[in-house]
């Protein structure tokens, strides 16, 4: 009886129901040269998830990066997962956490796409499709 209860409850309450990944998407980039995707993960649960793998064909190996300060430069490191909070949005975007796409297996041209699968800790897999697009520059802020 107990059994058949938690598995109703997981039913009502899948936390994959509760992650929403929004807006992805990918440079333009050419085969053999690296890439990186990005995008938004809501969390409308009430815990945390944690985005710990992402998986696909497009590039020979796939890590989750995040830019950060070294001395007076930028630099990119590999981190195992990103935790999303709860009742929050974790937004990968360039010059901040993104998925490195290393060698490519084919030329990335824009308005093309491919499959992705998320691996969370809480929610699973949750496969998503990304589009190809021009890098998104930033404007300088300029201040007086």
């Amino acid at each position: 009886m107990l059994y058949l209860l938690l598995s109703v409850l997981f039913l009502i309450s899948n936390p994959s129901d509760k992650l929403k990944v929004k807006d992805p998407w990918m440079r333009v980039s050419a085969k053999g040269q690296s890439s990186a995707l990005f995008m938004k993960i809501e969390n409308e649960g009430e815990v945390a998830d944690t985005l710990y793998k992402v998986e696909g064909k497009v590039s020979e190996k796939i890590e989750i990066h995040e830019t950060y300060q070294k001395d007076d430069m930028m630099a990119m490191r590999e981190v195992s997962s990103i935790v999303i909070n709860p009742k929050s949005t974790f937004e990968l975007k360039p010059r901040h956490h993104h998925i490195m796409l290393i060698k490519l297996n084919q030329d990335l041209k824009k308005g093309d796409e491919h499959e992705f699968t998320l691996h969370f800790k809480k929610a699973g897999a949750i496969k998503i499709k990304a589009k190809v697009d021009e890098m998104k520059m930033q404007k300088p802020q300029h201040v007086h």
